[in-house]
């Protein structure tokens, strides 16, 4: 079974706060991951207000996937790992924040994806990288605009 893994880290002008928010904000991730065509969140955590467990629509080099993730919350991130998906196979993901001076952050992502699409391995890279900067730079305007 074929597993693609990209990460990347950027600085963006905006308090940790700020990106903390946006990303544990699953619901508004259609507006800035041009990927992403619909979020639900199916399950949120009592205590925290925090989603648990969501549903995504999205577009993939070979059409749209249907997947649900379940949620880990830190202070200085999250994670995330799949329970069920159509095209894949399995996901596993994460967003590490540090603070790298005043109002910035320093924002690493890392995704991995498995599946069993018959692709060449050098597309298969170039769409997971792809994956990893079109988030990040859709977090960078989300959170610098």
């Amino acid at each position: 079974m074929p597993t693609d893994s990209a990460t990347k880290t950027m600085r963006v002008h905006a308090p940790v706060a700020r990106v903390l928010a946006t990303i544990r904000d699953l619901k508004s991730q259609p507006e800035w991951i041009p990927e992403i065509l619909e979020a639900d969140v199916l399950e949120v955590d009592q205590q925290t207000g925090l989603p648990v467990t969501a549903r995504f629509k999205a577009s993939a080099t070979v059409g749209t996937d249907t997947y649900t993730l379940t949620y880990l919350h830190r202070d200085d991130g999250m994670s995330w790992s799949m329970v069920q998906g159509r095209l894949q196979t399995g996901q596993e993901g994460s967003y590490q924040l540090d603070e790298a001076g005043p109002d910035t952050t320093s924002v690493s992502y890392r995704l991995t994806i498995h599946h069993n699409l018959p692709l060449p391995g050098f597309i298969r890279n170039r769409v997971i990288k792809g994956l990893v900067d079109s988030t990040l730079n859709g977090l960078r305007k989300r959170v610098e605009g």
